[in-house]
């Protein structure tokens, strides 16, 4: 089988996985693999901004030990990771949303879960670059309202 992925210095962060040839919409380029964890339990996160663990839709989570968790974040992705059942569990793999050619940075929007905007914009701030670039790795439809927002929402709503 041909390799699809290398890894090497990325100009968005650390090291980066890149299209070792030209890859097609859609193709499957690679596992998320590394320890497995079941639903609830969470890995020792303490370094700052960094972040290789991936929570799965069943709970359970991997936290990133293989080549997959070196693609970085970017707001305008070129890949995305999809869960598919295998050996008894669920698995990601890294997918191709378009097609991209050799040597290109494989990407993908992380979303991060996080508890607040400030954490959002301090801890996992975005260096992706991208014309759309929202400023942060986290997923900003899973904010905590603000009490701002929680008061224009009141204001606005019938009594």
């Amino acid at each position: 089988m041909a390799l699809k992925v290398i890894a090497r210095k990325s100009g968005l962060h650390g090291r980066g996985l890149f299209a070792a040839s030209d890859l097609a919409a859609g193709e499957r380029l690679i596992e998320y693999k590394g320890k497995r964890y079941a639903a609830g339990d969470l890995p020792d996160m303490k370094i700052e901004g960094v972040t290789k663990f991936l929570g799965l839709s069943d709970g359970t989570g991997i936290d990133g030990t293989g080549w997959a968790a070196l693609a970085n974040h970017a707001c305008e992705p070129n890949c995305e990771l999809r869960e598919h059942e295998g050996r008894g569990q669920l698995r990601a793999w890294l997918h191709a949303l378009r097609d991209i050619k050799q040597d290109e940075e494989l990407v993908w929007d992380y979303r991060l879960v996080v508890k607040s905007r400030k954490e959002a914009y301090s801890r996992w701030a975005c260096a992706c670059g991208a014309p759309s670039c929202r400023g942060t790795m986290a997923n900003p439809e899973l904010f905590s309202k603000t009490r701002k927002d929680k008061a224009k929402e009141q204001a606005s709503s019938p009594q």
